[in-house]
């Protein structure tokens, strides 16, 4: 019921549906959020590596995306330092399997990342998206 809800949420954004990027070295992780998002009525596409990321922000509007910290190549920290820079309307949410992470103070000082840090496996993946929605919905 709750999916057929938010995709039953008229869209206020100037282009619909909200489009999100998911980076995440782990295919099972990239695919399971992939269709949570999908379902709950986002347009999602979903990566390995930051590099792929910024590549396809030049490309397509987005506006959120979800990182991972541990990538191969750029970490996930680089990325949102890079990425918010260029992309400053982009919101930026952390999803991390390292149980010792936290978010860099300079980080979280930036008004479009998250205070939230999520950690994997999480139970209910809702809590996910509502807080890419409420980040989305602030801007």
């Amino acid at each position: 019921m709750m999916i057929e809800d938010a995709k039953n949420t008229p869209d206020t954004s100037p282009h619909e549906p909200l489009s999100i990027i998911i980076i995440d070295d782990d295919e099972s992780v990239r695919v399971s959020l992939k269709f949570h998002f999908d379902d709950c009525g986002f347009q999602t596409s979903s990566v390995e590596t930051a590099e792929e990321a910024l590549d396809l922000m030049k490309k397509a509007q987005v506006d959120a995306v979800i990182v991972d910290l541990r990538l191969p190549g750029m970490d996930g920290i680089e990325f949102i330092r890079q990425a918010s820079k260029k992309w400053s309307n982009v919101r930026y949410v952390i999803y991390t399997g390292s149980p010792i992470a936290s978010i860099p103070n300079e980080i979280l000082s930036i008004s479009s990342v998250s205070s939230k840090l999520f950690f994997k496996p999480i139970g209910n993946l809702f809590e996910l998206s509502d807080e890419v929605n409420r980040l989305i919905s602030k801007s």
